[in-house]
């Protein structure tokens, strides 16, 4: 018997990485104080800021990868659309300021710049929402929610209905590697995985259906429906001093967006 895993259940949930320790709770306030103010400020220099702020914290708690995949995924596709849409609605108005000249086609600062706005505003956003989702397990998220006094129902909703999400991806990547294996197609154009992907809904929903009844067993024979207390396996350390510190210096940020954003309004008017 391994005992090293055994006694590890006595101990506070740990992953031996500064951010990923923090509590979820904690790491949701920070982001959710970073990405409301870049919506509030709404300038690219704050939505930069807040991309290597991301980005600093992907390299450390190493899950660059993955960060930087889904956020080019986001980012690229936002910032042609936004420029594109920008000169082509505000490109003609007088007084504008030429920068560039592509193919014919003259680019101005100032709807190039509206544009970086709202691209960089909405990427620091999602980067913010990214760092958080990658650094964070859901199921800790919902026992600290639990340790708050949210219901043990509530939070096996929220916790199940993400985790079917994971597991019916995990069933369909299975059963399409299973059809590629027997030689099935399923690699190509759009209509070629699509004609792969829809025979496939099929057992995922059955897989699904016997996946809830399963867990309706075992939530049974737990006692899930106790009004009583409950016992947990995993125990999230308590918040130092320092966490709360960290969380009402997010809150400033927020405060201080707010106000800058009432401030220039002001001067606008």
């Amino acid at each position: 018997m391994d005992k090293e895993f055994a006694y590890s259940y006595n101990d506070y949930v740990k992953y031996g990485n500064g951010f990923k320790d923090l509590n979820p709770i904690s790491k949701l306030i920070i982001a959710l104080c970073l990405g409301i103010s870049s919506c509030i400020i709404h300038t690219w220099q704050f939505g930069v800021v807040l991309i290597v702020f991301s980005t600093i914290i992907a390299i450390y708690s190493k899950v660059f990868s993955k960060y930087i995949k889904s956020l080019l995924t986001i980012a690229i596709p936002l910032l042609l659309l936004s420029s594109i849409m920008r000169q082509l609605q505000y490109g003609h108005m007088e007084g504008n300021t030429p920068i560039f000249n592509l193919l014919g086609w003259q680019w101005y600062k100032e709807p190039f710049v509206a544009g970086m706005d709202i691209s960089c505003y909405i990427i620091g956003f999602s980067s913010v929402l990214l760092i958080y989702f990658l650094n964070t397990e859901m199921r800790d998220l919902m026992l600290a929610l639990e340790n708050r006094g949210v219901s043990h129902v509530t939070s096996y909703i929220m916790l199940s209905s993400m985790q079917s999400i994971i597991d019916m991806k995990k069933s369909a990547d299975t059963i399409l590697e299973s059809q590629k294996a027997r030689g099935i197609e399923t690699d190509g154009n759009i209509i070629v995985r699509m004609k792969a992907f829809f025979p496939t809904l099929g057992p995922i929903l059955l897989s699904a259906m016997s996946g809830t009844e399963e867990k309706a067993i075992a939530m049974d024979a737990r006692a899930f429906s106790h009004e009583g207390g409950h016992t947990y396996l995993r125990v999230l350390r308590p918040i130092p001093v320092w966490e709360y510190i960290l969380d009402a210096l997010a809150i400033l940020v927020l405060i201080g967006s707010i106000v800058f954003a009432v401030l220039r309004a002001m001067h606008r008017i």
